[in-house]
C-alpha cells in the first residue's frame, strides 16, 4: 500500500536524517513511532503537502511548530497519532519554522525522483518490528497519547537566535570583531542550497581569505553573511570565514525571512565540547521516548 501525495505543496522530498536540512527533526519523528532514527522521512518546505493514507499507520512529524488537521481533529507536532484508511493530513497554522518532517511507521520508500509530485506514491515498507506492534496495539482504541515531546524541551536548541561560528585561523580577528557586535536578518533562501542574511556591511580584504564550500560554512557575499546548505558547492569564489558547527544547523534549517541571527565565535575545541553536550542531550530525549512508550505499554496490557 502506498501513501498518496495530493497536492506537492512547495517542495516535498524524501530525505534521510543525513540528507536533511535540518537532520534533528527526522531523527525525533522517527523516533516517536519506532523507526530507526535514520529511517527516511517526507521533508516539507513552508507550505506543506496534503497528504492521503491508504491503509491504517502512526505517523508522528517534528520541525517546524506546524498544527494540521484530519477530518476535524486538530493535530500537533511531535506526538504520535494512529491513521485510518483513507484519512487526509493537512497542515494549517504555522507559529515557527519553515521545514517539517513526516515518519511514517515501518518506513517508507521511492521508486522514482524523491522530489514528490502532486499524484506521486511513497510505498509503504511496512517493516515492522515487536516495538511497531505493541505501539499499533497500544493506539488501536486511541487516536493519540497523552504526551509528546515538550515544546519547552526543543526550546533553546530549536528556537534560539544565538549561532556559534568556529574561528578560522586565516580569517583576520576584526572581520569577527563585526559579526559579533551585530544582528543580522534572514532575507531570502535557496532551498538546500544557501540561507542570506542582511545587516550592517561587512568590511573585509577578500585576498586574505580561502575559498572552499562546506555544509555550514559561513561565506560573505556582496558584504553579507551567506550560510551554507547541503547543496552548496564544494568551490566557490565566496570567501570563508568560518563554519556554523552541526549543533546548531537545524536551528538554522527553520529560519524564516525576518528571523534574526546573532553569531558568536568560538575555537574548534570549544565546539568539539558543545557537540559533546548536545549529543548527550540528544540521548536524554531519545530515552524519554522510549521511556514513555515502554511507560503506554506497560499500561495497556494491565
Amino acid at each position: 500500500m502506498s501513501i498518496i501525495i495530493q497536492d506537492k505543496g512547495l517542495l516535498t522530498n524524501i530525505q534521510s536524517s543525513n540528507g536533511a536540512v535540518d537532520s534533528l527533526s527526522p531523527q525525533l519523528a522517527n523516533k516517536l513511532v519506532g523507526n530507526s532514527v535514520d529511517a527516511d522521512t517526507v521533508e516539507m518546505v513552508v507550505r506543506p503537502a496534503v497528504i492521503q493514507f491508504t491503509e491504517p499507520t502512526v505517523i508522528a512529524f517534528s520541525g517546524a511548530f506546524f498544527k494540521a488537521l484530519v477530518g476535524d481533529k486538530v493535530i500537533y507536532p511531535n506526538r504520535i497519532y494512529i491513521f485510518d484508511k483513507g484519512d487526509i493530513l493537512q497542515f494549517t497554522d504555522i507559529n515557527h519554522g519553515s521545514r517539517i518532517y513526516l515518519a511514517v511507521a515501518g518506513g517508507i520508500r521511492y521508486e522514482k525522483s524523491n522530489i514528490l509530485e502532486s499524484g506521486d506514491e511513497i510505498i509503504m515498507c511496512r517493516d515492522y518490528t515487536e516495538l511497531h506492534d505493541e505501539i499499533f496495539n497500544m493506539m488501536r482504541n486511541n487516536e493519540t497519547v497523552s504526551w509528546g515531546i515538550d515544546t519547552y524541551a526543543l526550546a533553546e536548541i530549536c528556537l534560539s537566535d544565538d549561532f556559534h561560528i568556529v574561528r578560522r585561523d586565516d580569517t583576520p580577528d576584526d572581520i569577527y570583531e563585526q559579526l559579533v557586535e551585530r544582528e543580522y536578518k534572514i532575507v531570502g533562501e535557496r532551498n538546500r542550497f544557501a540561507i542570506y542574511a542582511k545587516g550592517e556591511e561587512i568590511e573585509f580584504d577578500p585576498d586574505r581569505i580561502d575559498n572552499y564550500g562546506i555544509l555550514g560554512g559561513v561565506f560573505i557575499q556582496d558584504n553579507q553573511p551567506v550560510m551554507a546548505f547541503n547543496d552548496f558547492v564544494t568551490s566557490t569564489s565566496l570567501p570563508h570565514i568560518g563554519t556554523i558547527p552541526s549543533y546548531h544547523m537545524h536551528k538554522l534549517a527553520q529560519k524564516t525571512n525576518g528571523s534574526l541571527i546573532k553569531f558568536k565565535v568560538i575555537e574548534a575545541e570549544d565546539a568539539h565540547v558543545e557537540l559533546y553536550k548536545f549529543q548527550m542531550w540528544k540521548k536524554t530525549i531519545f530515552k524519554a521516548i522510549d521511556y514513555k512508550i515502554k511507560k503506554e505499554l506497560v499500561k495497556e496490557k494491565m
